[in-house]
C-alpha cells in the first residue's frame, strides 16, 4: 500500500516531537565545583561549593552549608547538616544577599559592565560546549563555556542569573542572553589572571540519587541563626 507525502510528513512530524519529549525528559547529573573565594574574599565563609544539576533541580554542597531547590520552587533550602536546621531563602533575594556580603569590597565587580566578544565553539572534557567571551577591556575578560548537550535546567539558570546579578549586575544583563548550562567559567583580569571560577568535573545520563539529593532530610528544624545570615541587608 503506498502511503500519501501527506501522511508521511505527519508520521515524521510525529517522530520528531517523540524523540524531542524524550530528550527534554532526558535524566543526567552535572557535577561542578566553584571556587568564588579565589577572587571574591567576602565569600571565603563558604569555601568551595559542589553543585549538582538535575533534570528536576539543583543543590549545593558548601563548607558547612548545602542547599537543595526543586525547579520552579520559589526558594532555595539552605540547610547545616550538622544542626539540624534550615532556612528557605527566596531565590529573588540571592543577589540583595551578595550585595550585603560584598559591602564596600564589591564595589569595582558592581559597576563593570562587559561587552560580548567572539563565540568559539569546541568541548570540556568531551563535551560539546561553546566559549561567551565577556569583554571588560584590554587584556580584561571572563570566559564562560556553555553546552547545549543536555536540557537547560531552569532553577539553575534562576538561581546563577540571581548569583551573578549579586556580584555584578550589568555583567547579569548579558548573562542572561546567552544559551545553555555553565561547565568552566575562567576570570583574566590584571589581579586575577586565568582564575577559574567554575570548572566541570562530571556528566552522567542516569540520576539515581536525585530524589534523596534535592529532599531535606528528616529531623530539620528552622533556624532563626541561619535567616539572620541570609536575609538581604537593608539599605
Amino acid at each position: 500500500m503506498l502511503i500519501s507525502p501527506m501522511i508521511s510528513r505527519l508520521f515524521a512530524v510525529v517522530l520528531f516531537t517523540l524523540s524531542a519529549s524524550v530528550a527534554v525528559a532526558q535524566q543526567y547529573h552535572l557535577e561542578l565545583e566553584a571556587t568564588p573565594e579565589a577572587v571574591f574574599p567576602y565569600l571565603g565563609r563558604f569555601g568551595n561549593v559542589e553543585l549538582h544539576v538535575y533534570q528536576g533541580g539543583v543543590r549545593a554542597e558548601a563548607l558547612w552549608l548545602n542547599a537543595i531547590s526543586r525547579n520552579d520552587a520559589e526558594a532555595v533550602t539552605v540547610m547545616n547538616p550538622l544542626g539540624r536546621m534550615y532556612v528557605d531563602v527566596p531565590v529573588g533575594d540571592i543577589a540583595a544577599i551578595l550585595h550585603g556580603f560584598a559591602g564596600t569590597d564589591g564595589t569595582a565587580e558592581q559597576l563593570a559592565g562587559p561587552v560580548m566578544g567572539d563565540f568559539v565553539e569546541g568541548a570540556v572534557k568531551g563535551v560539546r560546549a561553546t566559549r561567551n567571551r565577556f569583554v571588560y577591556g584590554n587584556d580584561a575578560w571572563i570566559d564562560i563555556w556553555t553546552t547545549t548537550a543536555i536540557p537547560e535546567n531552569p532553577q539553575m539558570r534562576r538561581i546563577v542569573s540571581q548569583v551573578v546579578s549579586g556580584l555584578s549586575p550589568l555583567t547579569a544583563k548579558t548573562f542572561d542572553k546567552i544559551p545553555g548550562t555553565p561547565l568552566y567559567v575562567e576570570m583574566n583580569f590584571r589581579r586575577f589572571k586565568k582564575v577559574v571560577l567554575v570548572r566541570m568535573k562530571s556528566l552522567t545520563y542516569t540520576a539515581d540519587d536525585e530524589e534523596e539529593a534535592l529532599t531535606r532530610g528528616p529531623i530539620y528544624v528552622r533556624a532563626t541563626v541561619l535567616e539572620k545570615i541570609f536575609t538581604p541587608t537593608k539599605k
